[in-house]
């Protein structure tokens, strides 16, 4: 005669359950993660165009010319990026680079751009800024 056990199968819910339940944790967790991350690096890369504005002002060119370096310090990370650089965020493009240069200061901003995570994205409409005041000095 053989005898069954009415609580085999319930280790089995039990892990189902918790499985469920932890990868969605996870799952929020690098959602998370990388949204700080990604959003981190856009506050560097804005950070970075904006000290280029300060200390270069129009550096001897056309204000479009100086307009595109800084958009381009943004976007790749150099003034003059090599054709086939690849963006430091996903889906940053030049046109997302808002560079404004008046009474003294220079404010890079970034519009219309969302992160786009995994789950979701992330609207970012005028963040990050920062401003810097222009430096009459050269830069070190």
């Amino acid at each position: 005669m053989i005898r069954h056990n009415r609580r085999a199968g319930n280790a089995l819910f039990e892990f189902a359950a918790s499985l469920v339940l932890l990868s969605t944790m996870f799952a929020g967790i690098f959602q998370a993660g990388y949204t700080f991350f990604t959003y981190s690096t856009l506050v560097n890369a804005v950070r970075a165009g904006a000290r280029y504005a300060s200390l270069n002002p129009l550096a001897g060119s056309s204000s479009e010319e100086f307009s595109n370096a800084v958009r381009n310090i943004v976007v790749y990370g150099d003034s003059v990026p090599a054709p086939d650089a690849s963006a430091i965020v996903n889906g940053l493009t030049t046109d997302k680079v808002v560079v404004s240069i008046d009474q003294g200061l220079a404010t890079v901003s970034l519009r219309d751009f969302a992160i786009d995570a995994a789950f979701l994205k992330i609207k970012l409409d005028g963040r990050p800024t920062v401003t810097f005041p222009i430096s009459t000095g050269a830069a070190e």
